[in-house]
């Protein structure tokens, strides 16, 4: 007879992986936590627009991963359905438009926050915390799915 442990386990593992979602950081700075309590100790802090999977959900936590593959926790308050990337690549050129061709408006750098204004092919038109503006090819960035359009909360 074959147990029945390892489907039922496939199963609820399938249903957290589907329920997985890209939020972001909705406040100026958060706390990330090593528990979904405020009595944890702090791993690290985010800004605003710092986008993050939500892995679990518990007690108005949220277990997260971020784009460096870091587990920590935070307040579900914290968070929102706001369309943002962080820049995964040491250097990237944001561009006046949406090709390689068009002028190098500024550069950007891993870590770097942006607030996704609109999509056109592989391109992202972003404003960043500063208020500067251009286009962000998708591959230079971490946070939205391809399929996702602009059109977060702000």
């Amino acid at each position: 007879m074959r147990p029945i442990v390892p489907v039922i386990f496939a199963a609820i593992a399938f249903s957290s992986v589907a329920r997985a979602e890209i939020l972001s950081v909705k406040v100026p700075v958060a706390n990330f936590r090593a528990g979904p309590s405020t009595s944890e100790p702090v791993e690290f802090t985010a800004t605003r627009y710092y986008p993050v999977k939500v892995l679990e959900r518990e007690g108005g936590w949220c277990k997260i991963k971020d784009f460096e593959g870091d587990l920590a926790w935070v307040a579900d308050r914290l968070l929102a359905r706001i369309s943002t990337i962080v820049i995964k690549v040491p250097r990237g050129n944001v561009r006046e438009g949406p090709t390689t061709s068009a002028e190098v408006a500024f550069q950007t750098e891993r870590g770097e926050v942006f607030k996704v204004l609109d999509r056109k092919g592989r391109w992202l038109r972003v404003v960043n915390m500063g208020g500067d503006k251009g286009w962000v090819r998708e591959d230079l960035a971490w946070g939205m799915k391809k399929t996702d359009n602009a059109s977060g909360s702000s």
